[in-house]
């Protein structure tokens, strides 16, 4: 279905949701840092990412994170850590794990619809200025 990096401290959580998201046929990567998602996301963007609310927000920015297109940015943890407001734009959703776990698995499933259906999921093999005729 769709590449998911979840990003997080707690081990025992993400090891749950990411075998919740990969029994959903999901392929999951996790990380514990910002820096190590920013390195794995750099050899596989993922089409979602869920992200540890304080990382985050300690993070300052989310373009480290290197989405692959059409993909979407989801957050958990405690609420009361705020998010600046130019980083709230780009959350697609915020979830309390693991209570949310099946609204985790829909909106994966719907993020990698949506990649399919507008055809962001797709790769070009060549570049439209080198195809013959344009």
């Amino acid at each position: 279905m769709a590449d998911l990096l979840l990003v997080g401290a707690d081990a025992a959580l993400l090891e749950g949701i990411a075998q919740t998201l990969t029994a959903a046929g999901h392929q999951v990567l996790t990380a514990v840092s910002m820096d190590e998602a920013s390195f794995i996301a750099g050899a596989a963007p993922p089409l979602l990412a869920v992200v540890d609310r304080t990382l985050l927000a300690t993070a300052g920015d989310t373009r480290a994170l290197g989405l692959a297109p059409g993909g979407a940015l989801v957050v958990f943890g405690d609420p009361a850590s705020p998010l600046p407001g130019p980083m709230r734009r780009t959350v697609l959703a915020e979830l309390r794990l693991p209570l949310e776990r099946a609204r985790l698995t829909a909106l994966a499933a719907h993020v990698a619809a949506r990649a399919q259906r507008t055809g962001r999921n797709a790769t070009r093999l060549t570049p439209p200025e080198s195809r013959p005729g344009v």
